[in-house]
């Protein structure tokens, strides 16, 4: 669900671009200049087509266009002081001397009539039969309201309501209500003398299902956002220039403001928060350099047209498998995890060996927090192991005080370099998060497994006191457990279950580091106890070619695969001819599956002793090393993804391949969608979510600029995540499978060969 640039023209014309408009009866874009000429194009394709017409009839700067549908009128205006309609032929039907120059004009489809900003003055003017064959189509004889002082910029239409603003700094609002047949005039319901600090430049309306809003701007670098009765919900400062152009964004319910740059600055109406950051609308394109001026919204079709001082025409468009949000980093991504517990948080390892934690705001859907885990102290904690284990098997282990030596392992880390000096092997390559015991279970590059928990100290501090404030019994009673105080005044308000998750996970030390891998750690499959084990297992594998299984609850190694095959020409611990690109586990079937570099994909039963993980199928058919494994639950199958740009479908047993499907290129990232078994896959920069059922491409998402190597399905939020290369994690709307047989299909996997499934 984003705004994506669809097309830019940019030959309008000589003159700057003063009025910018949609034509919704004809389906054309409509742009006035400087110089009085009015130029159109088509739009009824969803994009900028030939340029129908150039018309010139004003004699100066044309302000403002305004449609009247029941009569398919266009009526526009100038400061050469006349409005002027024009019939659906694009001849000029009618012009009408004002007798000032006409700044603005707003339809108020209540009353059919024409609100406009003419000089300091609003006027009221009432319109006409289009068919007679005397008189002008307005009625000339306006009723003028006089509340400001200076020169009106703009005029906005609401229902009964009518809004002014002008170069007086002044906000009025207007009501029709108490009309009657023949009067035209409006009440004044609020006038704001100091809506701003300086002259008003734009205003538009905001509408969504729940509130409408009114948008200014003005010379002063700010943005309000007003209520229909004048108050002010929100305050947006800190712009770099005056705002030339408001717009609501409907479709991602933001605002975009044009202030002096290229890009637009986007805030969330509800929480008043600048959102840019997180929407990559414009952070994906290739910015001009060149200011935006005005904009429009085209709410009908989910676009947005705009204008820059390069006299540019810019239109977006709204894609709903385009990116929701942009999580930035400072290095490239590499892995991605999350808990399922509320609030959902979001895991990110990347190549410089911190783990960031990512938390959706409660304010708007854009913005998330962030806290990093950061690779020194997990460094800290497998020093700490190794001088345990130095200590322990010291022969001065019974001295104690000032005469006990140093262990000369402590001297050997004191005289490393720092992290930042050789942060090459570091990558945090794989993650999984073990809800049952609330641990984040990271796998480096460096040859190590970092597991990460909540503080246990903290919590026995919390058990042995009472706080000042007693709502903290609430925030760590999941913590405290049968331990917590009861609190002498309850509150049954609020959410325990929020509060205690979040403070637990925000205190997450490394608490072990399993360091048995001899080589890169790349692949990490979890076996509960809803196996049928009396612990939590962790099995891992990577370049070393071993598999080692952790008991996650003891905290220490449990066993080691051991080929029983006596016809093994190696060691009877490699599980593979090639390094183990991956890992993943199926609780259907009790089987762990790991891809290999030697295009085998090894699938065997899982057991807590090694020598009994005997061999139950091998998946042959890639042409290049197998980089991505998954088990698909919804369909009970293996899903295979390579270098050879294939991605394959297995049967449960490994015992034949159904389905090969073309990705157009080397698969580096895999995800199955929890709900409806497509297939999420990443190939290079491009994510493609695959049906099974129909063997076709039914979702592209586009946005990163590098290539995707993680890939995650949140079934709770309906979001595929992806990490790239690119240094940043992006969230995406999951495809939703509709049960109506689609009778457009998006494209064949090319070069694809099937059977029955």
């Amino acid at each position: 669900m984003a705004m994506e640039r669809l097309a830019v023209i940019k030959d309008t014309h000589s003159k700057m671009i003063t009025a910018l408009s949609y034509n919704p009866m004809k389906h054309e874009i409509l742009l006035g200049f400087e110089d009085g000429v009015i130029k159109v194009w088509d739009y009824s394709t969803g994009e900028p087509g030939k340029i129908i017409r150039s018309v010139r009839e004003h004699e100066g700067w044309v302000t403002s266009f305004v449609f009247w549908v029941d009569a398919k009128l266009l009526f526009s205006a100038a400061i050469d002081g006349t409005i002027i309609v024009w019939g659906s032929g694009g001849a000029v039907h009618d012009k009408i001397p004002i007798g000032s120059s006409v700044y603005c004009m707003a339809w108020n489809a209540r009353r059919n009539q024409i609100v406009a900003a003419v000089d300091s003055a609003v006027q009221v003017f009432n319109i006409r039969d289009p068919g007679r064959e005397i008189g002008h189509v307005i009625d000339t004889k306006a009723y003028v309201c006089k509340e400001h002082s200076d020169i009106v910029k703009c005029v906005v239409c609401h229902e009964s309501r009518v809004f002014s603003g002008g170069y007086d700094q002044k906000l009025v609002v207007y009501d029709s209500t108490f009309s009657y047949k023949g009067n035209y005039s409006l009440s004044v319901v609020t006038k704001i003398n100091k809506a701003h600090d300086a002259g008003i430049i734009c205003m538009c309306l905001a509408r969504n299902s729940d509130n409408t809003w009114v948008l200014s701007g003005a010379f002063d670098k700010v943005v309000k956002v007003w209520s229909q009765d004048g108050q002010v919900m929100h305050k947006f400062d800190g712009l770099s220039a005056a705002v030339t152009g408001v717009c609501y964004v409907r479709p991602i319910k933001t605002i975009w403001v044009a202030a002096g740059t290229a890009e637009a600055t986007m805030y969330d109406p509800k929480s008043g928060e600048n959102v840019s950051d997180f929407i990559g609308t414009f952070q994906d394109e290739e910015s001009s350099g060149f200011p935006l001026v005005l904009f429009h919204n085209v709410s009908d079709l989910g676009h947005v047209i705009g204008t820059n001082s390069r006299r540019h025409l810019i239109v977006w468009k709204y894609n709903s498998s385009g990116c929701l949000t942009t999580l930035k980093n400072k290095c490239a991504m590499e892995s991605l995890t999350y808990t399922r517990k509320v609030p959902l948080l979001i895991f990110s390892g990347g190549s410089n060996g911190h783990v960031c934690k990512w938390e959706r705001l409660q304010s708007n859907n854009f913005m998330y927090s962030k806290e990093v885990l950061l690779q020194s102290e997990a460094k800290s904690r497998l020093a700490a192991q190794i001088a345990a284990k130095f200590d322990w098997c010291s022969p001065n282990r019974g001295v104690s005080g000032k005469n006990r030596p140093r262990p000369s392992f402590l001297n050997t880390i004191n005289q490393m370099s720092p992290a930042s000096e050789h942060t090459s092997n570091i990558s945090l390559l794989s993650s999984v998060f073990v809800e049952n015991l609330d641990l984040l279970v990271v796998a480096s590059e460096d040859n190590n497994i970092y597991v990460w928990g909540f503080d246990e100290d903290a919590v026995k501090v919390l058990e042995n006191m009472r706080p000042a404030d007693e709502n903290l019994i609430y925030k760590y009673a999941i913590l405290l457990g049968e331990k917590a105080f009861q609190p002498i005044k309850k509150d049954i308000e609020g959410s325990t279950e929020h509060d205690s998750v979040t403070n637990r996970v925000a205190g997450f030390i490394c608490k072990h580091v399993f360091t048995e891998h001899s080589s890169c750690v790349t692949g990490l499959a979890v076996v509960g106890r809803e196996a049928g084990y009396n612990t939590t297992y962790l099995l891992s594998a990577g370049w070393d070619r071993r598999i080692f299984l952790w008991d996650l609850e003891a905290s220490c190694f449990h066993d080691t695969f051991r080929n029983t095959d006596p016809n093994a020409l190696e060691s009877d611990e490699l599980a593979s001819d090639g390094i183990i690109m991956d890992l993943t586990y199926s609780a259907e079937r009790n089987e762990f599956a790991y891809a290999s570099s030697d295009k085998l994909v090894y699938i065997r039963q899982f057991s807590d002793r090694g020598s009994e993980m005997t061999l139950s199928a091998v998946l042959q058919g890639h042409e290049a090393e197998v980089t991505q494994v998954r088990w698909n639950a919804v369909l009970n199958k293996w899903i295979t993804g390579s270098e050879d740009g294939t991605i394959r479908i297995w049967r449960g047993d490994g015992m034949a391949c159904d389905v090969v499907l073309s990705a157009q290129g080397a698969v580096s990232a895999l995800c199955i969608d929890q709900v409806n078994g497509c297939i999420v896959a990443g190939v290079q920069e491009i994510i493609r979510v695959y049906d099974p059922d129909t063997r076709k491409i039914v979702q592209k998402n586009l946005g990163h600029s590098d290539s995707v190597r993680c890939i995650i399905h949140i079934p709770e939020r309906s979001q595929y995540v992806s990490a790239s290369w690119d240094k940043t994690v992006r969230i995406w709307n999951a495809y939703k499978k509709t049960r109506k047989k689609p009778t457009k299909e998006m494209t064949d996997f090319p070069d694809s060969s099937s059977s029955s499934f």
